[in-house]
């Protein structure tokens, strides 16, 4: 490359740069679900995220095209043992912040689903975030019973 080459792109690099959003500063793995039994338009979802980058990253929205919406939600459990659960707006993530979304803490409602949730399946969800290229993470599709611990997957919960 020439010297005036080198210089065009010296001054264009960064401009390009600040221009455009930051990307795969955001990792989305291991994500799952259950199977729905027949009838029901509404299932639970959990995954990882990690934030690689070096700045704070603020997830805005989550879409499915397997959900009319998909909406962050927490659940906690009080002294009494009843738990609840109430809508999150926004979610940041700090520089090097992992965040489980998990059973009895944070998770996604898929609400309003197109068809139902089938064991083997997979359930697509892209992440959308403030100055982020989109993320994308795949549910698995889990039985509905977890067999190996012998129990049910009921969320049981509250709306607060």
């Amino acid at each position: 490359m020439n010297r005036r080459a080198n210089t065009v792109l010296g001054l264009l690099l960064p401009a390009l740069m600040a221009a455009s959003p930051v990307f795969a500063a955001v990792e989305a793995t291991e994500g799952w679900t259950r199977a729905t039994p027949p009838g029901t338009r509404v299932a639970v979802g959990y995954f990882t995220l990690r934030n690689t980058g070096k700045g704070r990253r603020e997830l805005l929205k989550i879409t499915s095209p397997l959900a009319g919406m998909v909406s962050l939600h927490q659940t906690s459990v009080d002294a009494r043992g009843v738990s609840r659960m109430w809508p999150v707006g926004k979610l940041a993530l700090a520089p090097g912040q992992v965040l489980r979304f998990e059973p009895m803490g944070t998770h996604v409602m898929l609400e309003g689903l197109v068809e139902g949730l089938r064991a083997g399946a997979r359930v697509p969800l892209t992440l959308v975030f403030q100055d982020e290229a989109p993320v994308t993470v795949q549910l698995d599709v889990r039985p509905l019973v977890d067999t190996a611990a012998g129990h049910d997957a009921g969320h049981g919960h509250e709306h607060r």
